[in-house]
């Protein structure tokens, strides 16, 4: 929504008490940004009735203008405020959900056994590497990312994991109609015995970078677990 008119004023009493309410600090769970505007959560910006007023840090504030952050999310944000005691889960918002549910539906836990299985010696299988592709074609989006700070935490360690695998895995990979070329140590042995033990050990590390990358993955699918989706 595209404002045409000035902004009208808060008034001093009601701006300090959504702002001591809040903690002068963003309401969106996990985030800990104290450099905060005021949003009208109905985007009117006459109705400064204190329950339509919400502290947002300028990130959080535009992704509720674009809608990624809805008025429902921004409503339950704020009576979370009041309930300190109550579990946190119901704090997530839908583009979270949905972003969560892709990420843990890509690497599905078949997946991950899959990738976890793999040897990274001489043929790899496709379904191995294509969801690493997949993934950072989807990462280029600009809202491939999570508003709540803990999953965008695991999020961006994520995708470092994958980076660091899927570099290391290319150098020595040529694909197949269905699957990728890798290190044959059988054949090295044969034309190279003297380069063996290097391309052992190339082949462990491969395997270690993706381990490690799954890791971070059961990260992931342990709070889409805590959040019921």
């Amino acid at each position: 929504m595209a404002y045409k008119k000035g902004r009208p004023h808060i008034p001093e009493k009601v701006k300090r008490q959504v702002m001591t309410e809040a903690g002068h600090c963003c309401i969106v769970r996990h985030c800990n940004e104290h450099i905060v505007e005021i949003h009208h959560i109905d985007e009117n910006r006459e109705n400064n009735d204190p329950s339509n007023l919400a502290v947002l840090c300028d990130k959080h504030h535009k992704l509720a203008h674009n809608k990624t952050i809805s008025r429902m999310d921004l409503r339950e944000y704020k009576k979370l405020l009041f309930s300190p005691l109550q579990p946190i889960a119901v704090g997530i918002s839908e583009h979270d959900k949905k972003l969560l549910k892709y990420i843990n539906e890509l690497f599905s836990y078949d997946t991950i056994l899959l990738i976890k299985n793999e040897h990274f010696q001489k043929i790899v299988k496709q379904e191995v590497i294509d969801p690493f592709i997949k993934l950072f074609y989807r990462s280029k989006d600009p809202l491939f990312r999570f508003t709540d700070q803990k999953l965008e935490s695991i999020r961006i360690e994520l995708l470092n994991k994958a980076e660091q695998f899927f570099s290391h895995f290319e150098q020595q990979s040529a694909g197949l109609e269905n699957a990728y070329e890798y290190i044959d140590i059988s054949e090295i042995q044969r034309i190279y015995p003297q380069m063996v033990e290097y391309w052992s050990q190339y082949s462990d590390d491969t395997v270690e970078l993706a381990n490690g990358f799954c890791n971070s993955m059961e990260k992931l699918r342990a709070e889409q677990i805590n959040y019921e989706i």
